[in-house]
């Protein structure tokens, strides 16, 4: 299939749990952003997670269910799945008329302090493989999937910062799991022929400023190099508009904050949010 700009904007978007998981909640909100999209689809394990106030985020004043607006009523379906551990009858339906798809599955944190991101967060390959399969079933060809900095398929390494080496190390010891998760998601897109950007994340702390905006990193430029520490409201905006208006195809690349933003987001001030957006939410 030829990668094309996207016309009709109908989207699925799936989150799970973890730090890259909160990317795909993020991402509704990203999507609501754009006039163009008409339809969002969000398929999760845990719906109820939208009710939460603090998503872990740096975003002003925490959020409110997107369902709950009714502005946003007749945009938005919820789709719960019991567990991306087993085939799940009928999601393919769910696909149908779909343009694009903002896959936010997995994480990459260790599950020493958090046990329960080991036991039931590992799903970047069982969720992604029937991400896959219902894509195909559907003709959908365009995928953005949230992947990480620091793995084989990230070779040589495109962000040439102190974090990235940091990462490496993280994923050879204690966050092992998680990277062949993720090492093994990826591997499953590029059996296809689908489409795909996989998005590799900076940091992603909890404490990070909006700033409405996201830089991408040149991987053949290692003095200007995209800094360590962004919100997970920017990493979705970055992974709609890809959704949206392609231009990275069958590749992947590192988002991260404006050259020289330093690690500790204390440091930063927020900035006003994007003035192109339909609306504009508080992060």
């Amino acid at each position: 299939m030829t990668p094309t700009t996207i016309a009709s904007r109908s989207l699925v978007i799936l989150y799970g749990i973890g730090g890259l998981s909160d990317v795909g909640r993020h991402a509704i909100l990203a999507a609501l952003e754009h006039a163009s999209v008409q339809k969002i689809t969000v398929i999760t394990e845990y719906p109820e997670k939208l009710d939460e106030k603090d998503w872990d985020c740096g975003c002003p004043g925490g959020h409110t269910n997107p369902f709950q607006d009714p502005d946003h009523a007749l945009k938005l379906t919820m789709v719960k799945v019991d567990t991306w551990k087993r085939p799940q009858p009928d999601l393919a339906r769910h696909f149908r008329g779909v343009d694009a798809v903002v896959s936010c599955l997995g994480h990459r944190q260790p599950g020493r302090k958090y046990p329960e991101l080991i036991e039931k967060g590992l799903v970047a390959l069982d969720g992604n493989k029937q991400v896959i399969q219902a894509m195909q079933e559907n003709q959908i060809d365009r995928a953005v999937v949230v992947s990480s900095i620091a793995l084989k398929g990230d070779k040589p390494r495109s962000w040439p910062h102190w974090a990235n080496k940091i990462m490496a190390f993280l994923f050879l010891t204690m966050n092992r799991k998680a990277k062949q998760d993720l090492e093994a998601m990826e591997d499953e897109y590029l059996k296809t022929s689908l489409d795909y950007l996989f998005v590799r994340p900076v940091g992603i702390s909890e404490d990070a400023l909006p700033k409405g905006e996201y830089f991408i990193q040149d991987p053949g430029n290692k003095e200007e190099v995209v800094g360590g520490n962004m919100a997970k409201i920017d990493v979705a905006r970055f992974m709609v508009d890809q959704a949206v208006n392609p231009t990275f195809h069958k590749t992947s690349r590192t988002v991260g904050a404006k050259p020289g933003t330093p690690m500790d987001p204390s440091q930063e001030e927020p900035t006003p949010n994007r003035q192109e957006s339909s609306k504009s939410f508080d992060c």
